[in-house]
């Protein structure tokens, strides 16, 4: 299979395995009215999936420095398809809708970056960077198909077939991993402890870049589970205009397909001027536009969209620079642990996202006595606040790689 073929299948299949990942955020507003949540219990739902994910992930990826990369994806999106049919069928309130939820996102423990190194594995030299962005882009496909099949869907069959029909897609993706992908166990697969955490927290360079993706997903993620409730407040303040528009789901859906190109031209922009003066500038960015976003709902709804959508280019623009800036800084040796410990930070703090977002709302609603553009501008906020940390975070380990070049 060539290089190229070899892309355009990974990637494929990774978009099929998370599918089911927007599928509660898409519905979040129709959860909150029938299952009576708090934005609270919204948030943790939300971000359970990601707590799933923190806590599988190191093993998970660990085991592709031991066993074919193939293997260990396969297992991944079975266990996310399986979880996901479950909740299609059994989900009936928080605890059930939680703890389906964490299951699924463990099951993407195994799905994203395993499915990532299945691909590398499998490439050489200069082919892995341009690679790694593609797939990483990619992720931005799947999140807008995931707003969007699960949102057609439920309009149309309701929530339960449109989890169901995620769910078999992930199962398709298992199937057709194992058939298609050759077995190539890793290489010196031998004679070293599985997980090595101590070479990669040595690793100044790459802890920069694991810092700054755990500030990416927080912000991430948490744009990703309020970004369709933000819209259909803003909607309900101008019906006219709302009649005339998609459903929020579908314009989270277009806003959130954004994000492939943008990753795309961020690490063009990295190759171009230096990876870390980019992803300064496009996080720097980024967090500030965060801090604003909530309260840009006074404004006309297209100014809303387009803002929207320009900040979302910038949340997305620093993912695939930033993972590639791992993979160029991680020791060989340790490859393995240095994915592991980016994935178990990055989505350990991205769990944060949607609920801190939701205790914000939560808290200023109940002052406030009720929604608002004043509620939504601060609970929002958040959002900015976390992102900032990611220019502070790989300005300060660059520096402390300076000073110490022999670490």
């Amino acid at each position: 299979m060539s290089s190229r073929h070899l892309i355009l299948l990974l990637s494929g299949l990774e978009v099929l395995a998370i599918l089911p990942i927007a599928s509660f955020p898409a519905l979040l507003t129709d959860f909150i009215a029938a299952w009576d949540l708090t934005k609270t219990e919204a948030g943790w739902i939300a971000g359970v999936y990601y707590l799933g994910y923190m806590l599988l992930v190191t093993p998970a990826v660990t085991l592709t420095d031991r066993f074919d990369a193939r293997t260990v994806f396969v297992l991944g999106c079975a266990v996310t398809g399986i979880s996901t049919l479950a909740f299609a069928v059994f989900a009936d309130g928080f605890w059930s809708g939680f703890l389906l939820r964490a299951i699924g996102g463990a099951g993407q423990a195994a799905v994203y970056m395993p499915g990532l190194r299945a691909l590398t594995d499998r490439l050489k030299g200069g082919e892995q960077s341009r690679a790694v962005t593609f797939y990483t882009a990619s992720y931005s496909i799947a999140i807008s198909l995931s707003f969007t099949v699960t949102g057609l869907l439920a309009e149309r069959y309701g929530w339960r077939i449109s989890f169901a029909v995620v769910g078999i897609a992930c199962l398709v993706s298992a199937v057709a991993a194992w058939v298609a992908l050759k077995p190539q166990p890793p290489q010196h697969a031998n004679g070293r402890p599985l997980f090595a955490l101590k070479p990669v927290l040595r690793n100044r360079d790459a802890m920069g870049y694991i810092i700054g993706y755990a500030a990416h997903g927080f912000e991430l993620t948490a744009m990703r589970a309020w970004l369709t409730a933000f819209l259909v407040f803003v909607l309900a303040r101008d019906a006219a205009v709302a009649a005339s528009l998609p459903s929020p789901t579908v314009l989270a859906a277009i806003i959130t397909l954004i994000g492939l190109p943008a990753s795309l031209l961020g690490n063009e922009l990295a190759l171009k001027i230096g990876r870390r003066r980019a992803l300064v500038l496009i996080m720097g960015i980024s967090g500030l536009m965060g801090l604003v976003l909530g309260f840009t709902a006074g404004l006309p709804v297209w100014a809303v969209l387009v803002y929207s959508a320009v900040y979302y280019v910038f949340i997305g623009g620093d993912s695939g620079a930033l993972t590639a800036g791992m993979l160029a800084a991680a020791e060989p040796a340790h490859r393995g642990s240095t994915m592991a410990v980016h994935s178990a930070f990055g989505f350990g703090i991205s769990v944060l996202g949607p609920l801190c977002v939701g205790l914000a709302l939560d808290q200023v609603e109940h002052a406030a006595g009720g929604q608002s553009i004043v509620t939504w501008g601060i609970g929002l906020a958040v959002m900015g606040l976390g992102a900032l940390l990611g220019p502070v975070a790989l300005l300060w380990t660059a520096r402390k790689a300076a000073a110490s070049p022999g670490v």
